[in-house]
């Protein structure tokens, strides 16, 4: 009796203890984003203090993934990659299956700062498949933000609509989540649907959404910093003049608290773009080389490679011809080198605007070739990562068939009992259906109402015809056709005769004035190149100028239809350009 009183005392002792440590750990959670170094201090404070052996396995877990989070904010990518992939290891090892995706979510936001978009994405999609899978609605949010992030980068609009909107609703969830391991703060996500906006056109919208932000309790430190440097940038372009330099203003008031070097580097390079924008393009200079330095010391990749385009296209703008090619260089090369074809297409498309405003039309469309084939290979880049996930979502659907595959051989043999009988049952339910079958054949069908009903429109069955085929299996290719290389008065006589080499099943829509296009379902590439070629022979002598080419595209699961005509339209500016060349 008197053991059991005596461990019942250690245990109350210790439950203050415990209490407190999980308090830190929650504080620590809220702060990170916004105070990263203070965090760390505090984090390594708790590390020295605490024994790490007498702690409880998701004690230490949380405390490791505190400290990963931290170090991405603080851009130690590597050390946010070690700490996440050996932290990951020992979830895995002590059977807290529900703490990986969050340090998987961890290494992504590190591999997105270093610019390896195809590691960020394998990894964040079997984040978000396991945190759906057990119910983590914290590394949910964290994982659709980041991809949502990514898919800006790539301009996958429709993609980063979905999961921006997704993790907008999941956000309440989080809140009340135990344990509470760490969430990104609500402006955060704010902020990325107000970028996906105003990368859309939809500036006054974006200008809405992300002003917003700046009243929510979490916009405090560097997340105050970053709200008010990317709404500066979105009040540029909804004319809000005073708004914007009144947030550059409280901008360069808080920078100075930020405690890093890479932190001001950071800064220093979101607010040169805004000084480029409004005209101040000497500051925007002087905070770039400052920035550059900085990023090329702490090998922040993705950050210098903005960094030398953005100096590039200032110099250019000012007519330091030399300079300006000279850094562009310097950003191609690194883009080259880390696989970011994204940032390759808008350097390309720097170059050619430059070479074009002062009369070099060759090299103009010399670099707006060099950004077509950019194009084609980030979306043949992008088509390979996705395979890898699908791949890796068919082997994870195998195992749970595995799993289940015993259960299911105990049924069989259970039913297997009972065969007679389901015979009998079926049999007279066939017969039951072929005398009602009958009887319904000699009737004649009732006039239906037609009234309220109104048939699709052609869009609108071909993003149906679209969803079906993923569902399905089935493949789907478009055709891609620019019609103002034909007379206005032949456009009646062109829709016949590609209507006369069309099967019943395709479809034809005129989109816009300058896009005819042709879904090909149950199509392969082959056969529509073929179709392709039987359509270029019979509207060939309708031609005004030029030889008109088709634009194919294949559709893959990811696609959306906006994503098929882009591709199309792609291939068929490629095409264009080498008929131009021969």
């Amino acid at each position: 009796m008197d053991f059991r009183l005596l461990a019942l005392c250690f245990s109350l002792w210790l439950f203050p203890a415990w209490a407190s440590i999980e308090s830190d750990l929650n504080d620590l959670a809220d702060t990170v984003y916004q105070y990263p170094n203070e965090a760390l201090s505090k984090i390594e404070a708790l590390e020295g203090a605490l024994d790490q052996d007498k702690l409880t396995p998701i004690l230490r877990l949380r405390l490791a993934l505190l400290k990963c989070e931290t170090f991405v904010q603080l851009g130690e990518n590597e050390a946010a990659i070690n700490l996440g992939r050996m932290s990951d290891a020992k979830a895995k090892a002590m059977q807290i299956e529900s703490a990986r995706p969050y340090f998987l979510n961890c290494m992504a936001g590190a591999y997105i700062d270093y610019g390896d978009l195809r590691q960020a994405l394998t990894l964040l999609d079997a984040s978000i498949y396991h945190s759906r899978e057990l119910k983590q609605p914290q590394s949910l949010v964290n994982g659709l933000l980041l991809r949502g992030r990514v898919d800006i980068q790539i301009e996958s609009e429709s993609s980063a609509l979905e999961d921006l909107r997704l993790a907008q609703d999941i956000y309440p969830e989080t809140l009340n989540q135990q344990p509470h391991w760490i969430v990104p703060p609500f402006p955060y996500i704010q902020l990325a649907m107000a970028e996906l906006l105003s990368q859309k056109g939809l500036f006054n919208q974006a200008f809405n959404t992300a002003r917003a932000t700046l009243d929510n309790e979490q916009s405090t430190g560097k997340v105050r910093i970053n709200l008010l440097l990317n709404l500066a940038k979105i009040a540029h372009k909804n004319q809000e003049v005073k708004f914007r330099d009144d947030m550059i203003l409280e901008a360069k008031i808080l920078i100075p608290e930020l405690a890093t070097a890479t932190e001001l580097a950071e800064s220093y390079n979101q607010l040169a773009e805004i000084e480029f924008l409004r005209g101040n393009d000497k500051s925007a200079i002087q905070l770039l080389n400052i920035a550059i330095n900085t990023f090329e010391q702490q090998k922040k990749i993705s950050d210098s490679l903005h960094a030398h385009k953005l100096l590039a296209e200032i110099e250019l703008a000012n007519g330091n011809e030399a300079a300006g090619l000279d850094l562009m260089k310097k950003a191609i090369g690194i883009a080259e080198r880390t696989n970011q074809f994204y940032q390759l297409v808008i350097c390309y498309q720097v170059l050619s605007d430059y070479f074009a405003s002062v009369g070099n039309y060759q090299q103009a469309n010399q670099y707006q070739r060099l950004r077509f084939d950019t194009a084609k290979h980030s979306y043949e880049y992008l088509k390979d990562t996705r395979l890898l996930q699908i791949k890796a979502r068919l082997a994870r659907y195998q195992q749970l068939a595995q799993s289940k595959k015993t259960n299911t051989l105990k049924l069989d043999t259970h039913l297997g009992n009972n065969y007679g009988l389901f015979g009998i049952i079926l049999l007279f339910l066939l017969l039951t259906l072929l005398l009602i079958f009958s009887r319904l054949r000699g009737q004649k069908p009732p006039k239906q109402e037609m009234q309220g009903f109104e048939p699709m429109a052609p869009l609108e069955k071909m993003e149906a015809l679209l969803a079906s085929a993923k569902q399905i299996g089935f493949p789907i290719t478009i055709l891609l056709i620019n019609p103002s290389h034909f007379y206005r008065a032949d456009m009646k006589l062109l829709s016949a005769r590609i209507c006369d080499k069309l099967r019943q099943q395709d479809m034809l829509f005129n989109k816009e004035a300058d896009q005819m296009l042709i879904m090909l379902p149950f199509t392969h590439l082959e056969g529509a190149m073929q179709i392709s070629q039987q359509l270029e022979a019979a509207i060939e002598p309708l031609q005004s100028n030029g030889r008109v080419a088709i634009g194919i595209a294949v559709m893959r699961h990811h696609d959306t239809l906006n994503t098929l005509i882009k591709r199309a339209s792609i291939d068929q500016l490629s095409k264009h350009n080498e008929h131009l060349a021969h």
